[in-house]
């Protein structure tokens, strides 16, 4: 396991999160981080530098997506859809009203 990889320390609470207990599909599972990281920081905003860092809402719901995508991840077409945990919305509306607090703090002291 790299521990220089940016991943590294989402990598084994999502490992906890899914019980995996080998290295198997640590390629998979931190292919699937970086998308999830991708996705929710597209959906939240990224003008505010280090928002994202030591986040803890943000490294849940990382988790709480990647869990989903790994436990879902078949590519079979006619199989049943599987709904986005409620969860990971009330994370990212948490994150987006945080995010809107503080880039609007952050506008009013430049002025």
């Amino acid at each position: 396991m790299d521990e220089k990889n940016p991943t590294y320390p989402l990598l084994e609470k999502v490992k906890l999160s899914l019980r995996l207990d080998d290295d198997e599909d640590d390629t998979l599972v931190t292919s699937l981080i970086r998308a999830a990281q991708k996705d929710i920081k597209s959906q939240i905003g990224e003008q505010i530098k280090g928002f994202f860092d030591n986040n803890d809402v943000f490294d849940a719901a990382v988790i709480l997506e990647v869990t989903h995508l790994y436990n879902h991840r078949d590519a079979v077409s006619d199989q049943q859809t599987y709904e986005v945990p409620m969860a990971l919305y009330s994370l990212i509306n948490s994150m987006k009203d945080d995010y809107r607090y503080q880039l609007e703090k952050q506008n009013n002291t430049a002025e």
